[in-house]
């Protein structure tokens, strides 16, 4: 049978032996949260520059020049109301809402974003015609033109 004092000198070494793992663990969490410390400041510190940096490029005036073959400005197209004539749209709207008025006057059923592009004179591509469709929908959505069909445009409904 096992003494009395064995089994309190083999407890305390087992506490001994948890109590040092426990502080080897202790010293790596306080590691770690250093780490981490750290790395909030240096994001402090990141985030306050990048916006002094965007500060300093807001008071600089930034000069656009145009790119050939990128997507322009966007086109500001008003509302239709009595008495606004085509002159009140933008060059290209102008000539889109003209060309389909003309069709329809020619009794035409409609017109498409191919035959939108080729009057406006814009090289044969996907986004060109891209480019006409968004022009002629936003058209149709400020009261210049209708859209029968999907694709297919009309003038406005009286």
């Amino acid at each position: 049978m096992p003494s009395v004092l064995g089994v309190l000198e083999r407890r305390e070494r087992v506490a001994l032996a948890r109590a040092e793992e426990l502080r080897a663990e202790l010293e790596g969490l306080q590691a770690a949260v250093a780490e981490a410390d750290e790395a909030a400041r240096r994001a402090v510190i990141a985030r306050e520059e990048t916006v002094a940096a965007l500060g300093e490029l807001a008071d600089e005036a930034p000069v656009v020049e145009p790119v050939v073959g990128v997507a322009g400005p966007r086109v500001e197209v008003p509302f239709w109301s009595e008495g606004l004539g085509i002159h009140a749209l933008p060059p290209d709207c102008a000539r889109i809402v003209a060309l389909v008025e003309r069709d329809a006057a020619g009794g035409g059923d409609g017109v498409r974003a191919r035959a939108m592009r080729e009057d406006l004179g814009w090289p044969a591509s996907d986004a060109r015609e891209q480019a006409a469709r968004f022009r002629a929908k936003r058209l149709a959505e400020r009261g210049w033109l209708s859209e029968g069909r999907p694709g297919l445009f009309r003038p406005r409904a009286a």
